[in-house]
């Protein structure tokens, strides 16, 4: 990496349960010391990232770091965007992983923590990758649209986050999730939806979830979709049978390992264009957010993004 390049990092304090704030100024400081020159903000509330990043980027920056978990990451991913465009095909972004999740680190592989992103900063490699987009309904049943590099999922992962994002997560991304999803099984109901794929009806009928996947995880360390590549230009959509609360427990340990897709129900498919329609309310979950709801159109952006890796 060329150290004359000066990058903007967007900052979530609250990441990691508030511990991002007391150790950010310790890991700026070796940053820079480093040879980096780094700018900063800290982020105040949901949807300043976006803001910020959108911000800066039209300032004249063109390398952002993403400090935090995986909403951080993806609602400084958004703000790569405006009015449905990039704001600069040339910029680029580096991720410094500090949340509790850590699902698209997962996929790409990147070291968690300072060391981590040093290495990443020293090693100057880039890769492009792909990025999904999805049309949904707000909590005001407005249509509106946001984009993901991860796994969106539709049924029973949308109430499991929006139940996790309501309590603290001092246990830790895994365990967090884990207590999040059982208690989500048990109380969940599977829901009829109907699923088309580059214009091809699917499925219709009664689902426990639909999983549209950039990445391969989910929940803090689930392998969801374990074949899905990001930056093919597919979408791997992994659908969850009509399964009984019962068979949903008796078989979570095997989506952590990926070999889930043994079991009878479960299916995999690829494509670029995702419709998913639902009869009663499904709850949408896009990279550990809970944005809204189903109707859901899924589109992708193939190699849309320059990431630092």
């Amino acid at each position: 990496m060329l150290k004359n390049e000066r990058w903007f990092a967007v900052v979530n304090p609250q990441s990691a349960n508030g511990s991002t704030r007391k150790r950010w100024p310790e890991y700026l400081r070796r940053l820079r010391e480093d040879g980096y020159q780094i700018d900063f903000a800290y982020t105040t509330e949901p949807g300043d990232a976006i803001r910020i990043t959108r911000r800066t980027l039209k300032e004249g920056y063109t390398h952002i770091i993403a400090v935090g978990g995986d909403g951080t990451m993806n609602e400084v991913v958004n703000g790569f965007f405006s009015n449905g465009q990039q704001i600069n095909c040339e910029a680029e972004l580096a991720l410094f992983s500090h949340g509790t999740g850590g699902d698209l680190i997962r996929t790409l592989q990147i070291a968690r923590g300072i060391e981590g992103f040093l290495e990443i900063l020293g090693r100057g490699q880039k890769r492009l990758i792909d990025v999904g987009e999805v049309l949904f309904q707000d909590e005001h049943r407005q249509q509106t649209h946001r984009y993901f590099l991860n796994v969106a999922d539709v049924g029973l992962g949308g109430e499991t986050v929006a139940r996790v994002n309501q309590q603290s997560k001092l246990l830790g991304g895994k365990l967090s999730f884990l207590i999040g999803s059982v208690l989500s099984i048990l109380r969940y109901r599977n829901k009829i939806m109907h699923c088309e794929i580059d214009g091809n009806l699917i499925f219709a009928g009664r689902l426990n979830s639909i999983m549209v996947a950039n990445g391969r995880y989910i929940g803090g360390g689930m392998m969801i979709a374990p074949h899905a590549k990001i930056d093919d230009g597919l979408f791997d959509v992994v659908c969850l049978g009509d399964f009984s609360t019962l068979m949903l427990l008796r078989h979570l340990p095997k989506i952590y390992k990926g070999t889930h897709l043994e079991i009878p129900g479960v299916t995999v498919y690829r494509g670029r264009l995702v419709v998913i329609t639902t009869v009663e309310t499904a709850l949408l979950d896009i990279d550990g957010e809970q944005p809204g709801q189903a109707p859901l159109t899924f589109s992708i952006h193939p190699k849309a993004l320059c990431l630092w890796v």
